[in-house]
């Protein structure tokens, strides 16, 4: 039998544990011929695997089937088509053994003998792609970051395989983007390589997902490595939201700018006239490509100078040396104005110098926004009435007129007040205030210097002219008599008599003019001061005499304070042999009696305020309050029957009755007594009480016993007796009311000429109490008068001694 040529072997790729199916063509080469035997070889075996025989005669579907005993065996059938040329040899679960060259050969009754070859190769899967960036990196999961606009390598590599792979970069799964792949250029390297290169990134790269595809064969799925692409974007758009309103000055208002498709998130920088803005609020909202959105929140505080600026809102993306976008505006501020005063010449000076008469006008320039409404001027500070306009007009300009100048524009947004400009009005001299007329005391024929003191603007080279004025005529005075010395002029004057009444006119001239008024001094006859007035005994920590001074007499004067010690409270220190009439003229006699009892106190003072030292306890005292001058002395304010008492408790406003009843007598309701008591000692004050009552009583009888006796005395004593016996022995105190000379002079002058007016004399008496001490007193009034030669003469008045009663806490 002749064997027909070889057919050339057919490929046929199988995938492990999947079923194959072999092609074996049993058309004969006649339709008068048929297929007698068909066996199936594997690669160099001689014993068939598989065999078809139909020698028979019959149909091939009845033909017999036989096949190798063993595994291969049991997976193996020949299945006869009914079209003879799609016959195919089965093989079921391909395993890797089965592999190799099937040759299906094929006997005919009369047509020589056909051979086909089929070439049953296994494929396998490669392994899991990998990828590498252009550093040479692997990617596992993300590759980036790419910058848009910028190229884009990727490099995928796939070993192992049969067939060969193919490697393809497929984009989200669908788009087929490379699919140019080759055989590694490495040495000893079997792997496939696909090399993406994309010269620009575009913004839709932005999150996609890119595949690298390896593919063997069509009976196996390809092995496929995704990562995503990280692309940075820059911003497409960036705008200030914020309407653009009119904002106020120093108040903080916040503006919104937003930033559209950066990533990262954009960065967003604030400037104001190109000058960085800082604490701003910064929120990222990433919505997709094109939609990451970057808000930034400016709490903006401006100020006057801001108004017109120029407002950016910049986004950029770090990752980008350029392509920041910016959105700007001019800004409007409302502000309270900018003021300030000058001259209408624009002079800048601010000390303004102008003589009386003359004019000045003062403008207020101001710069605001909204525009001012109303203007307004101040001069030290006080609000000028009237004066309401942008210009100041100030004519004919006074002494008054000087002062700080400044005014205050208004709008919506406040009122500002201007610095100040002063305005110093130079004026000719004139009378210091308070002395444009004043009256001086003189003595006859005693030099005297009377001043005058102007004020003037220059005070420099101030000239002064007097002149004497009295009832006959007017002339100047000499140079020779005038001293002057700055804003002082002084001239000395000599009183002829005590009846001239003479006035001095004093003129004084500068460069600005001279003097419109004089000012004028009066000479008067000098006079003692006058008593001091409303005397007050105070007695807080230290005991105090306060009064109110008189009228000086036209001499500087000053005051003297005089205090006599009386008796003890319980006339302790009484000699017993002593009558009750001897202790009263002596021990109570007043000061207005010209006694010479030396005070026990004496102070002098400048002005008529006394602290007294601390006096004896118990023991009653009179004070004395005169004033003195060159001329003499007045009369005195008394404090009669003072009592210091150490043993009472501190004063009590709340135990004081202040509204008497109207059982009350007289006499009660000018003393009140002072009363503590309290439970341990109410047994004690109640016998003083009862002794109180005896005393008083005992008293009373001694008193009238007294006054009886002194009524039918014969004659009464003379003033110079009384003095004589109350004279204490020391003779070389003076006394506090006059000199010896005026007592003796008084003596025979009331021994001569007794004089009624004394009749006319009052007294008031008070009685206080006053804490520490317990300070009671009784303060008469006398008055004297004067003689014909203007001397005065006191009033002699003899007090009869008065029962007081101080009630003490055991």
């Amino acid at each position: 039998m002749i064997l027909n040529p070889m057919i050339p072997a057919r490929v046929i790729w199988a995938a492990q544990d999947r079923d194959v199916e072999l092609p074996c063509d049993l058309t004969p080469p006649s339709v008068h011929d048929s297929v007698k035997l068909v066996l199936w070889f594997k690669d160099s075996e001689g014993i068939p695997m598989y065999s078809l025989d139909s020698r028979n005669g019959g149909s091939l579907k009845a033909a017999t089937h036989s096949a190798l005993a063993g595994i291969r065996g049991e997976r193996v059938f020949f299945s006869v088509a009914d079209n003879p040329k799609d016959s195919r040899l089965r093989i079921k679960a391909v395993q890797n053994a089965d592999g190799g060259i099937y040759r299906c050969r094929v006997d005919y009754f009369n047509s020589p003998t056909r051979n086909f070859r089929v070439n049953l190769t296994l494929v396998e899967s490669p392994e899991e792609p990998r990828i590498f960036d252009a550093q040479g990196k692997e990617v596992t999961t993300v590759a980036g970051p790419f910058r848009e606009g910028h190229e884009l390598f990727l490099s995928c590599s796939v070993t192992g395989g049969r067939p060969a792979p193919k490697v393809t970069w497929w984009r989200d799964n669908v788009e087929l983007i490379s699919s140019t792949s080759h055989p590694s250029a490495d040495e000893g390297a079997s792997a496939v390589v696909n090399q993406l290169f994309i010269g620009t990134v575009a913004r839709d790269f932005y999150g996609t997902r890119l595949e690298c595809r390896a593919q063997g064969s069509k009976l196996l799925p390809p092995v496929v490595k995704e990562i995503t692409v990280q692309v940075h974007l820059k911003p497409i758009k960036v705008k200030i939201v914020t309407p653009n309103e009119l904002l106020t000055a120093g108040r903080p208002t916040p503006i919104r700018c937003e930033t559209w498709g950066s990533f990262p998130a954009a960065k967003v920088t604030w400037l104001l006239d190109g000058e960085p803005l800082r604490q701003a609020d910064v929120t990222v909202n990433s919505e997709g490509v094109d939609s990451n959105l970057t808000s930034s929140i400016l709490t903006l505080r401006v100020s006057a100078e801001n108004d017109g600026a120029e407002l950016t809102c910049r986004s950029s993306n770090p990752w980008f040396s350029n392509g920041a976008l910016d959105d700007k505006r001019r800004i409007s501020v409302a502000y309270p104005p900018t003021v300030s005063v000058h001259l209408a010449n624009e002079d800048p000076s601010r000390n303004i110098t102008r003589a009386e008469g003359q004019n000045v006008t003062l403008k207020c320039r101001a710069d605001a926004r909204p525009p001012v409404t109303s203007f307004g001027w101040y001069k030290n500070g006080m609000r000028m009435t009237g004066e309401d306009s942008e210009t100041l007009h100030l004519t004919l300009l006074e002494r008054e007129s000087t002062g700080a100048y400044l005014c205050s524009a208004s709008n919506t947004e406040g009122e500002t007040r201007s610095s100040s400009l002063y305005l110093k009005v130079q004026f000719s001299p004139r009378c210091k205030p308070g002395t444009e007329q004043m009256s001086v005391g003189a003595l006859n024929m005693h030099s005297m210097q009377v001043k005058c003191e102007v004020e003037a603007d220059p005070a420099d080279h101030v000239k002064f002219a007097w002149t004497y004025n009295n009832t006959r005529n007017v002339s100047p005075v000499p140079s020779s008599r005038i001293n002057s010395h700055g804003l002082v002029s002084a001239v000395t004057h000599m009183p002829q008599s005590e009846s001239d009444i003479i006035t001095l006119a004093c003129w004084a001239e500068n460069t600005v003019g001279r003097q419109s008024h004089p000012c004028l001094i009066h000479v008067l006859p000098a006079r003692v001061p006058e008593v001091p007035r409303h005397c007050e005994l105070r007695n807080d920590s230290v005991m105090e005499v306060i009064c109110q001074a008189g009228h000086d007499g036209g001499l500087q004067q000053h005051f003297v304070l005089e205090a006599i010690g009386a008796t003890s409270t319980y006339f302790n220190n009484l000699d017993s042999t002593r009558s009750t009439h001897e202790i009263v003229d002596n021990e109570i006699s007043t000061m207005n009696d010209q006694a010479t009892l030396a005070p026990l106190v004496r102070i002098e003072e400048t002005v008529p305020q006394f602290k007294l030292p601390p006096l004896e306890s118990g023991r009653e005292y009179q004070i004395a309050v005169y004033a003195v001058n060159a001329k003499g002395r007045s009369e005195n304010y008394i404090f009669d029957r003072v009592r210091v008492g150490s043993l009472l408790p501190p004063y009590d406003e709340t135990i004081i009755s202040e509204d008497p009843t109207p059982a009350e007598t007289s006499n009660q309701k000018n003393r009140k007594i002072l009363i503590q008591q309290s439970p341990q000692t109410q047994t004690i004050v109640l016998a003083a009480l009862v002794l109180a009552a005896g005393i008083i009583i005992s008293s009373i009888l001694v008193v009238g016993c007294v006054a009886i006796c002194r009524i039918r005395r014969p004659k009464p004593p003379e003033p110079e007796e009384i003095r004589k016996r109350i004279r204490p022995a020391r003779t070389d105190v003076p006394s506090m009311y006059a000199e010896d000379d005026t007592e003796d002079e008084y003596s025979r002058h009331h021994q001569q000429q007794p004089d009624t007016r004394c009749s006319r004399a009052s007294t008031i008496r008070s009685t206080r109490y006053v804490s520490e001490g317990f300070v009671q007193y009784s303060q008469p009034s006398l008055n004297g008068t004067y003689d014909d030669e203007k001397r005065y003469i006191p009033c002699l008045v003899v007090l009869r001694p008065t029962q007081s009663l101080a009630l003490f806490h055991a």
